[in-house]
């Protein structure tokens, strides 16, 4: 397969950090690479605190930032962020935090609070890790529709909408940017990276992933590589073909 012209959206923590030698690898490639893909992150974290990252030199600049666990979308080569705007408008109307909240608080279950502000599109919760309680906060939301939940970490749950999420962001950003399903690769290395591999994309689980995301990613387009974060990632592009002779 001609390596130049995919897209690639990974998670960072845990599967773009967390391994010097990775990381200055994947600078590395991204830097010779410059150009011939397109780099998306699919994270957690909010714009600024990917973007401090970017500052310091840990991380290649991306194209977009998929933030608040893929329920924003920001494309940094266009001030007025007509995709991200695009992809928020598919949120519908009757979209109720508050409700959320009222809900899903109860017997494990208590409210995250956010630090730099609660976002726009994601309820988010502490759990006490209980297959019960995490049970129970199904039942209670399930009156709800167009909602999607995901726990991970044994620690958190996420209410996003349905539309919104990390999968949902990288199928928008193939549908928008022209690619075809084959020239985009994911990857990610916990629960809540699920989304993106309950899609068709090729997705790449490096060796330091959570087993609540290797017991699930086991489609055969899903690779799971015995290295490390960075390294993992880079090793999934050497499978898949996007790379020819690239050492990690």
């Amino acid at each position: 397969m001609n390596p130049v012209n995919f897209l690639l959206a990974a998670d960072i923590d845990g599967t773009l950090l967390g391994n010097e030698s990775g990381e200055t690898l994947f600078q590395q490639f991204a830097s010779r690479r410059a150009g011939t893909f397109t780099l998306a992150y699919i994270t957690g974290r909010y714009r600024w605190s990917v973007l401090a990252l970017v500052n310091q030199g840990r991380l290649p600049r991306p194209r977009f930032i998929c933030g608040d666990v893929g329920t924003e979308i920001f494309d940094l080569d266009d001030p007025a962020n007509q995709i991200g705007q695009a992809f928020a408008a598919q949120v519908p109307a009757d979209w109720d935090l508050d409700t959320i909240y009222r809900l899903g608080v109860g017997d494990g279950i208590s409210r995250q609070e956010f630090e730099e502000g609660q976002p726009r599109f994601q309820a988010g919760f502490y759990w006490d890790s209980r297959p019960e309680s995490l049970a129970a906060f199904n039942e209670r939301l399930s009156q709800l529709e167009g909602i999607y939940i995901q726990a991970s970490y044994d620690t958190y749950i996420d209410v996003l909408p349905v539309t919104l999420g990390k999968g949902s962001a990288v199928s928008f950003l193939q549908k928008q940017l022209g690619f075809t399903p084959q020239q985009v690769i994911v990857a990610g290395d916990s629960g809540n990276d699920r989304q993106m591999f309950e899609t068709p994309y090729q997705g790449i689980v490096p060796s330091n992933a959570l087993d609540e995301l290797k017991e699930f990613a086991r489609k055969p387009w899903h690779y799971h590589s015995p290295y490390p974060a960075a390294h993992g990632v880079l090793d999934g592009l050497l499978h898949f073909g996007f790379l020819e002779n690239e050492k990690n």
